[in-house]
Formats: C-alpha cells, structure tokens, sequence
C-alpha cells in the first residue's frame, strides 16, 4: 500500500465524497476513484459503499481506516526521527494559529526564523483558538497558538507574547467624539462579533457579562476574521472588541476610533504556544520553541510602542 492511496482513501472517507476529496487534494476525481479501486483491489475488499448518495465506509473500509492513520503516523515519526538526526537543522514544521498571532505576529517571526534556518520549510494554518487548540491535542500540528491559556498535562504550553484588547467604534460614531465613557454607555450599541470559537469573542463576552452590558452575539453580525470586523466596524456596522496589534493600522489611517471606556480602556491577554508532549519532537521544533522565547521582549516592547 502506497502513502498517496492511503491519503486519498482518508480523504474520501473523512469527505463521504469522491468530488469534494479531489478538489481537497488537487486532483481529478476519476483520479481518486483510481486511487480507491487499486486499495479495494489490494486489499479484497470493498472499502466504501457507494450505492447511496453519500459515500459510506463498509466495516472493511472502517478496519483500513484506522489502520492507515496509524501507518501514516508511524511514516512521520520515522521522517522526524531521520531529520533530527541530521547535523544541520532542517525539516517540515507545521504550525496552526488563531487570527492575530496568525496573521500579524506569525509571519514576520516565521521569516526571521527561517533566515537564521533556511532548511527549515514552516507551513502556518489560521483558524479559531478552539479548532488549532483542536489539531494540537489530536498530533496534527507541530505547535499551536491560541488566545487563552490552557491547562492541560498532556500539552507543552508557554506565553508568545502580550495583547491588548479595545473597543473600537466607527469614526463618526457619537460615542467616539466622547472623551470618558461608562460602561453604561454601551447599553442598547450595535456590536460586531467574531465566530463561535473565536479566543477574541469569548473575551468579549466575558468583558461585556462583567460591565453588566445585554449584548448576545445571536442578535448581531458575527463575522470569521479580525480583518473583516474591523472593515465593518470602519464602515459603521456598530462596536467591537479587538486587538491592538490589529486595530493600530486602522487607528492610524483614521478610519477607527478606540472608546476610552472607565476603567476598562486597556485590557490584557496572553497569546500562548502548545505542543502535544507525546507527538515526536525534531531539531526543527526545538529551535523554534527557542526562537519565540528569544523574541517574546521584543513583541511586548512592539506592543508597548502601540498607542491610541
């Protein structure tokens, strides 16, 4: 059995359907119905039922499943082993990050790291703290960033760096042309939300519940980006709770206000790396666990520069 059948055999049945996993793996689907009839072949076995709409896996196919994800797995943890063994430091590292640390502390850091190890190929994945705390526990990322701390025995964990959250407004909003605000204030506002999963959302629920504020998230826009709630934040859909590190550009250019609410202008979190302890670990991991230690001072001084 070849990795690329078992590959796209996997896909086909985490999909139920031959079109969806060709257009996942880039491939033609007579070419991923090649693929599973060379398994079924192979094995004697009819792996999938394909009699109702919905491609169905038979108890053979169930059997081959589980079985492939272990070979996969094993052929990694091999290919690790063999790169850690290696005097110069290289190999694949796939990382997995909620939005900002994903899309404007990441990429920079993962430039800067690989100048210093060019044989190094980082591969970054953006998607909501709970689905990347997710894919760290379930081995299929290297390291993981999230924007709430997690306790958990079985994962490696430490700080990235320092955030500040703030509520922004649409420029010409009334509450933006107020220099103190209370929380009262707030009371009956239009806000914008980010999707369920969101580390962002969960503390602006948090943070609104304690200012005593009735806002549900069901009732109003709810948006999958930080890029996209602050472009409709700027074109006057209402308030929301954001990131410095994103905010700032917006703030900038004039197209945001930040409400200097009571007691509340500034607030902090952390944004934090994991790593699953029983997932194999390489020279290529280790070095980059190293490198965001080093630049966790230079990030917490990059926030401090930030003002409003």
């Amino acid at each position: 059995m070849n990795t690329k059948s078992l590959l796209v055999f996997l896909e086909v049945a985490r999909t139920g359907s031959f079109s969806t996993a060709a257009r996942n793996l880039g491939l033609t689907q007579p070419a991923v119905s090649f693929q599973v009839r060379a398994l079924e072949k192979e094995c004697g076995n009819v792996l999938i039922d394909r009699s109702s709409g919905r491609c169905r896996l038979t108890e053979a196919g169930e059997t081959l499943r589980k079985y492939a994800q272990k070979m996969l797995r094993a052929e990694e943890e091999l290919r690790r082993e063999m790169d850690s063994m290696r005097s110069e430091i290289s190999g694949s590292l796939s990382i997995a990050a909620s939005n900002i640390p994903g899309e404007y502390i990441l990429p920079s850091l993962l430039a800067r790291f690989r100048e210093r190890h060019p044989l190094v190929d980082p591969r970054l994945a953006v998607a909501d703290s709970e689905k990347v705390l997710e894919w760290v526990k379930e081995g299929g990322v290297d390291l993981g960033c999230v924007g709430f701390p997690v306790e958990d025995e079985k994962l490696r964990h430490g700080v990235l760096c320092s955030d500040r959250l703030v509520f922004i407004a649409p420029k010409d909003h009334p509450l933006s042309h107020k220099k103190h605000l209370e929380p009262g204030d707030l009371e009956g506002q239009s806000f914008v939300w980010r999707e369920e999963g969101s580390g962002t959302r969960s503390h602006m629920v948090r943070i609104l519940t304690d200012l005593g504020i009735n806002a549900r998230p069901e009732d109003s826009v709810q948006l999958g980006s930080t890029m996209a709630v602050i472009q409709a934040v700027a074109a006057g859909a209402g308030i929301s709770l954001s990131s410095a590190w994103a905010v700032e550009p917006f703030f900038r250019l004039g197209r945001v206000s930040v409400l200097r609410l009571g007691g509340v202008r500034d607030l902090r979190r952390d944004f934090h790396y994991l790593l699953l302890r029983r997932r194999p670990s390489t020279g290529a991991v280790e070095s980059l666990v190293d490198f965001l230690e080093e630049m966790r001072p230079e990030l917490d001084q990059r926030l401090r520069e930030i003002s409003f």
